[in-house]
């Protein structure tokens, strides 16, 4: 099951020229109950949700075609969906099928019914085709008509996809879902394996008429719930499978780590004779420095490659090509920046992982489908590098890449003979002091106490300042001045009559790690300070600026993730006017912390301040040290989340001295 949107995409791939199925496929002549004429039945209760999957199911097989003397997959899926609001219809009103150049769907039906037991086919007139932007991919639309509240949505269809050993399959959505069977079936001579996350495993495989059946069939899959400070995408429902044995093969495992292993570095490090020559010609360009700290000699020939060469994903990885073009997929970068160190004598290992915020890496499960992303990992110093990703830096991965485990993959050399040996490792977060989002702000009230100058400073470093010091360069000049007016808003939003406004750290290649994005200000405020009756009010807790408030009052569903460990300080200064006192001061006292160490709890939120006559000097630390959090202990994480929202509301009194 794929998660339902605006639209059922059904990918069509690499079907066979004609629309006829294979006659002795386990589907071939699957069809819906044609006699069916009356709604499947539903509870009050589920008659209030927007829409219901009543039946789910996804049958893949793989199959050997005889006459072709190859093997094949084929995809049979079936979904009937009642829709009961305006919204249900908007998600399945219509069935899109992208149809790719080199095939067409092999068999489509769809119907409603509706609450009176009308039953209505979509007929073939009511197809069209529609093509995207680059008109290469074209679309035929299915417009399901009669769809009213309570209505049934029901279709099915056979599709060809292209073969690979491995996959996925989503069967959860935000949709509830009733019905739910996913089965693999492939020739007895082929062993899948498959592991289900998130629900129960499928059942063990059995042979059937020659063949292996692999099932998984579940009552009710409950709707997938949006919840913050989790990966939700992650925790969906799904199943993992891979090609794990062959007959001819005997008990010898298929597709292992050490199988990728030497299949990953040989195609990452393996040159061609033009290969080998364009690495030469990007050496004699690049002017590399052959000695030297090592830190400083792995980021040179990062800084090269990256400001020389474009990411593009159509892009050939073939390095002959890329030095030609200058453009290179994820791959040709990995390629070309280890062709590079190599040549430069300088160690690495190939990582390879996929992202933890739709399928962790299970280094468990031997699946190549958790080969996604590429990355370098430097045992001299510890340190990572994302080779096709050039807005990051040496010392920084992409965070969902982090706080998970990947495949690393070490060159040996036996003899002449080169290898390579692979183990599952892990792949730590960056700790929360290098992504830091740090403010520093003078308040001076006016004579009048009618306005107010601030001085503000922004200091972004790590995952925060990725946000924008890489893009810089690439910002209109007549757009610069607005962002970064902007960005001073977010921590005085009336901020006006910008008297000084300056950026630093915003050249071209630089590391967030090393250089900060800093933005400083001089501006005035009409709103900091408020008059009542005989008193003022400052509104100092806005210059944290915008906080996250965590009032969750539903059961919590998923332990707590954060997107990347991180770090706030704030100080903030303000000179109490002459005559009048603070009455509530003690209000910016907060110390609230989650973890089991008090001296560096894992999350904590502190302020407090220091008063020299009618200076007064506040400082907020706030911290998020770890990544994961138990949803058994949520109580405490909240505290220190809305700590820091509580603090965002705080209003200082002044009142006259008597």
């Amino acid at each position: 099951m794929r998660p339902f949107l605006l639209a059922i995409l059904l990918l069509i791939a690499v079907a066979a020229p004609a629309q006829v199925l294979p006659p002795n496929l386990v589907h071939a002549g699957y069809s819906w109950d044609e006699k069916r004429h009356q709604r499947l039945p539903i509870s009050a209760q589920e008659a209030e949700l927007p829409a219901l999957i009543l039946r789910d199911f996804t049958s893949l097989e793989f199959y050997f075609d005889p006459g072709r003397k190859n093997l094949r997959l084929f995809a049979t899926e079936h979904r009937i969906v009642r829709v009961n609001s305006s919204d249900g219809i908007e998600r399945f009103n219509k069935i899109v099928v992208p149809v790719l150049e080199s095939g067409a769907a092999v068999a489509i039906r769809a119907r409603t019914i509706s609450p009176r037991g009308e039953v209505r086919e979509v007929q073939a007139a009511d197809m069209k085709e529609l093509k995207d932007q680059e008109g290469g991919r074209g679309f035929q639309v299915f417009a399901v008509d009669g769809v009213e509240k309570g209505s049934e949505v029901e279709y099915y269809y056979t599709r060809e996809r292209p073969l690979n050993h491995f996959g996925r399959e989503v069967l959860q959505s935000e949709t509830a879902a009733r019905d739910v069977t996913f089965e693999l079936i492939s020739p007895a001579a082929l062993t899948f394996e498959a592991r289900v996350y998130h629900g129960p495993a499928a059942a063990v495989d059995s042979t059937q008429a020659g063949r292996r059946v692999l099932r998984l069939a579940l009552k009710s899959v409950p709707a997938l719930r949006d919840e913050a400070f989790a990966s939700v995408l992650a925790q969906r429902m799904r199943v993992e499978y891979k090609l794990a044995y062959l007959a001819d093969k005997g008990p010898a495992r298929q597709f292992t780590w050490a199988d990728a292993s030497q299949y990953v570095y040989r195609t990452m490090t393996a040159l061609g004779k033009g290969e080998a020559k364009a690495v030469a010609k990007v050496l004699a360009a690049a002017k590399l420095p052959t000695a030297g700290p090592l830190p400083e000699r792995i980021a040179a020939a990062e800084n090269y490659v990256k400001l020389n060469f474009n990411l593009d994903d159509n892009a050939s990885p073939d390095l002959t090509r890329v030095v030609a073009t200058r453009n290179a997929p994820e791959a040709g970068f990995c390629h070309l920046l280890a062709a590079v160190y190599r040549s430069l004598g300088i160690d690495f290992e190939l990582v390879v992982t996929s992202g933890r915020d739709d399928a962790p890496f299970d280094g468990g499960f031997d699946t190549w489908n958790f080969l996604d992303h590429f990355a370098l990992y430097f045992p001299a110093t510890g340190q990572f590098l994302a080779p096709g990703r050039p807005e990051y830096r040496y010392g920084m991965l992409p965070a969902e890449w982090t706080a998970g485990s990947g495949l690393f993959i070490k060159g040996t050399t036996l003899g002449n003979t080169v290898s390579a040996v692979g183990q599952v490792k892990d792949i730590p977060a960056l700790a929360a002091e290098h992504s830091s989002h740090d403010i520093d702000v003078t308040v001076a009230f006016g004579p009048d106490l009618g306005t107010s100058t601030v001085q503000l400073r922004q200091s972004l470093s790590g995952y925060p300042a990725l946000e924008i010091q890489p893009y810089w360069a690439l910002i209109p000049e007549a757009k610069r001045t607005e962002l970064l007016e902007q960005l001073q808003k977010s921590v005085v939003p009336d901020a006006s009559n910008f008297q000084r406004l300056a950026v630093r750290n915003v050249e071209r290649g630089l590391s967030p790690l090393s250089k900060p994005f800093i933005v400083e200000s001089q501006l005035e405020s009409a709103t900091l300070l408020d008059k009542a009756g005989p008193r003022y009010l400052f509104k100092i807790g806005t210059l944290l600026g915008p906080q996250t408030e965590l009032y969750q009052t539903e059961e919590r569903q998923f332990d707590v993730e954060n997107d990347h460990n991180r770090r706030y300080l704030r100080t903030i200064r303000f000179e109490v006017p002459a005559g009048y006192a603070v009455r509530n001061l003690k209000d910016l006292n907060v110390d609230v912390k989650a973890g089991p160490d008090a001296a560096k709890p894992d999350f904590d939120f502190r302020s407090s301040y220091v008063q020299q006559g009618q200076a007064v000097t506040v400082t907020v630390a706030e911290n998020y040290r770890r990544v994961r959090w138990p949803k058994t202990d949520f109580e405490a994480f909240r505290a220190v989340v809305n700590a820091a929202a509580n603090f965002n509301k705080v209003v200082l009194v002044l009142d006259k001295k008597s």
